[in-house]
């Protein structure tokens, strides 16, 4: 006797395994997506606490003061940077520029802290 055709226990067994693998594939995509869109506000965020950086060292001969600063896109706020100077009393002032969660700011930000040495001629 040969056989032309599954059975329907042969067709529900492949149906979920199918199922199961559909939604491992889309679970996974999701992750991804947001591993990527996690990616690109960090890029955003270091960019700006670059640029930020190279102006504050630009002038920091001329004027220092505290400040803050949130990054946007749009109309979301990604990130507090916040800087300060300390003058140690020689030629140098030490810049710190830490980038947190901005203040009511729904977006997860990893805290990091930049340190930079600005000597100036007194």
């Amino acid at each position: 006797m040969s056989r032309t055709a599954f059975t329907v226990v042969e067709v529900l067994v492949a149906l979920v395994i199918f199922a199961i693998a559909a939604l491992g594939l889309a679970a996974e995509t999701a992750a991804l997506t947001r591993l990527l869109a996690q990616g690109h506000r960090a890029g955003l965020i270091t960019r700006a606490a670059t640029a930020r950086m190279e102006r504050l060292r630009a002038g920091a001969c001329v004027a220092r003061s505290d400040g803050l600063e949130t990054v946007r896109v749009g109309s979301a706020s990604l990130a507090d940077l916040q800087w300060s100077w300390r003058d140690p009393g020689d030629s140098a002032y030490r810049l710190t520029l830490v980038t947190g969660p901005a203040t009511g700011g729904r977006v997860p930000v990893r805290a990091d802290t930049v340190q930079a040495v600005v000597w100036c001629r007194r």
